[in-house]
């Protein structure tokens, strides 16, 4: 492939040096080719490339400079920035250094001092084009990878409506108490302060995923009686806040025929992570909730979150859709909701 494909400025070369002509000379002799950053020592290029690691695709670094060695400084950021290209310029009596450096996986190529300018230049490309199309292969992968999550969470959430089906009971209105239970995780004012992080791309097995599911989706088929229980909406409403997690409440206010539920915490993204498996943890106490929630839509009531800089939800008689048949509402929420999951999952 030509180099003509690549912007090589796209992103940055850090180089780290502690003589001032040498910065001088690297940068007249590539400045032009490449976008330059500069650092003295290892201590400032850990500055620098802490304010700039999401721009910096190459790292230079002599390896004998005063404060930190260019090893201890790699050997600082390797762990977290694997995909960065990592060059260590040594002189001969280093050599030894540098080798053992390369052997452990840490140093993409080492040059010996002085350079030759050419050769230089082609190893310099050559380790640009190396990040980008790594850079560009990662992003292709997270793409498919969260594809196939969207998937999975899909066939988790079907699950869970159809658990009333599963368990014997007639619930109604199951798979937009599972919808509800989504937006008041997703969109509520502390998911973004509260992100829970994005499924392991990873996973053990797709088999423990599915493990993972069947007991949760059992779990909530036990624990939809309790979610039943009481013929009243108002009944139904302190059974959800009586399904919360030790530690979580909610305050209820009626109003009118409905209910206020306010509370200034909001456990709801933590437990949404939990069903789903993003958090990989916190699926069990998010199931008595989703039970209670149920029973609420069985009445034919919903749930609206409120705008509010604290927690604030609506019970409201009479918001649910017109009824369907359990399997005919699970298939209408999960053609309609797809991008419900996709949001949820980015505000997570």
């Amino acid at each position: 492939m030509s180099d003509l494909n690549y912007d090589y400025q796209r992103y940055a070369v850090l180089f780290v040096d502690d003589e001032e002509k040498t910065r001088k000379y690297f940068r007249r002799l590539y400045g032009e080719t490449f976008r330059i950053l500069e650092a003295s020592d290892g201590v400032e290029a850990l500055s620098v490339f802490r304010a700039h690691a999401a721009e910096i695709g190459i790292i230079v670094t002599d390896q004998r400079m005063p404060n930190e060695t260019g090893v201890g400084f790699l050997g600082k950021i390797s762990d977290q920035y694997p995909d960065v290209v990592k060059i260590l310029s040594t002189a001969y009596s280093d050599l030894d250094a540098a080798i053992g450096s390369v052997n452990k996986g840490g140093i993409y190529r080492y040059i010996t001092k002085p350079w030759e300018v050419s050769e230089f230049e082609v190893t310099l490309r050559r380790a640009m084009e190396f990040f980008i199309v790594k850079r560009e292969r990662n992003s292709l992968m997270g793409a498919k990878l969260q594809a196939l999550a969207n998937v999975i969470y899909s066939s988790r959430l079907a699950a869970f409506a159809l658990a009333p089906v599963a368990a014997g009971l007639p619930g109604k209105h199951a798979a937009e108490a599972v919808a509800s239970f989504v937006r008041l995780g997703a969109f509520g004012t502390a998911a973004a302060s509260n992100r829970a992080g994005t499924m392991d791309a990873g996973v053990d097995s797709w088999r423990k995923v599915y493990e993972t599911e069947q007991k949760l989706a059992g779990m909530l088929e036990e624990s939809l009686k309790a979610g039943f229980s009481g013929s009243s909406l108002a009944d139904r409403v302190g059974a959800f806040v009586r399904s919360l997690p030790e530690g979580e409440s909610l305050d209820v206010t009626p109003d009118g025929a409905n209910f206020i539920l306010g509370s200034t915490a909001d456990p709801f993204p933590r437990l949404l992570a939990g069903l789903l498996g993003v958090s990989g943890k916190g699926g069990e106490e998010a199931i008595p909730v989703l039970a209670a929630l149920m029973g609420i839509y069985d009445l034919g009531a919903s749930l609206t979150r409120l705008r509010s800089d604290s927690l604030a939800i609506q019970v409201r008689e009479g918001g649910a859709a017109a009824e369907l048949s359990p399997g005919s509402d699970v298939a209408r929420w999960l053609f309609d909701d797809d991008l419900l999951i996709s949001s949820a999952l980015g505000l997570l």
